[in-house]
């Protein structure tokens, strides 16, 4: 039994008043404990940029492979020296395959029904594609600066999407390398201020993010400093007062210490957003016909 957590329950009480305003970003942490289509799970930046050089840049046997020899070497990095070995087409596949899902996870099917006006992730995964599967016509995915076609609901995916991988960057095509990164900093800008139209009156809800994205962290920065008429809450579970602290103070954003998917169980206790057939209380039963991972 989790300890009550106050921000939560403040967020619970604020949502008749933010809920229709609502943006939601999604980090990688909201991916975790999900499982390609292949079975494996998910893998970090810091496993991802591992495998990435064992399988394109290693000369050796497999199993002699330290990644102690790439030292700080960002995923960024290697990945710019690897495209030089193998070209694009060869990375973009592996990417493909390693984050393809076939189902969604139960947090990510359970969402849509917070209803947010948009949604911003940097994950390469399409779960949130798969959990509006059942509500055709009600997503519209964005990897560029476009305007979003309304009424539908907004996810701007500024470092592309597996569909759109053979696309150039900033039109779906996956960004990984540095120079990939170099290229999106404007796109990053406008997908932000499309995504928050009304900075003064949107209500952020950060999920499994980080802020290691430097760009993106910047734009937010900046957007909170400029407009903070309305909490934002961050969803990540770390029970630290320093931490909590320094959100609070230096972005202006309250922690909400849950894991992803407690946290929707818990909203779901006090504003009753989920649908009966799809409440965790049937998760065995969802799982067993297929419907998620």
């Amino acid at each position: 039994m989790h300890q009550r957590d106050e921000t939560l329950t403040e967020f619970a009480d604020n949502w008749s008043l933010f809920g229709s305003r609502l943006v939601i970003f999604l980090g990688a942490g909201a991916s975790i404990g999900a499982r390609n289509a292949a079975g494996a799970a998910l893998p970090s930046a810091y496993e991802l940029r591992n495998n990435l050089w064992q399988r394109f840049k290693h000369s050796g046997a497999r199993e002699s492979f330290d990644p102690s020899e790439l030292r700080l070497m960002s995923l960024e990095h290697a990945s710019a020296i690897i495209e030089e070995k193998t070209g694009r087409t060869a990375l973009s596949e592996y990417l493909v395959d390693v984050f393809s899902c076939d189902k969604p996870l139960w947090q990510h099917l359970v969402m849509p029904f917070m209803r947010p006006a948009a949604m911003f992730t940097t994950n390469y995964d399409e779960l949130i594609e798969l959990g509006y599967k059942s509500q055709p016509g009600v997503l519209d995915v964005i990897c560029s600066s476009r305007d979003p076609i309304k009424p539908r609901t907004a996810l701007y995916k500024p470092h592309g999407s597996l569909t759109h991988a053979n696309q150039p960057i900033g039109q779906g095509g996956l960004v990984i390398t540095q120079f990939d990164y170099l290229e999106m900093i404007t796109e990053y800008r406008n997908m932000l201020q499309k995504a928050m139209t009304a900075f003064s009156s949107t209500c952020v809800l950060l999920i499994g993010y980080s802020f290691g994205d430097m760009d993106i962290a910047a734009e937010l920065y900046s957007i909170r400093k400029k407009h903070s008429g309305i909490p934002w809450y961050a969803v990540f579970p770390r029970n630290d007062p320093q931490v909590k602290r320094m959100y609070s103070k230096k972005f202006g954003i309250e922690q909400i210490n849950r894991k992803f998917e407690d946290f929707l169980v818990e909203l779901d206790e006090q504003i009753n957003f989920i649908p009966d057939e799809l409440k965790r209380s049937r998760l065995d039963e969802l799982s067993v016909r297929g419907v998620i991972q």
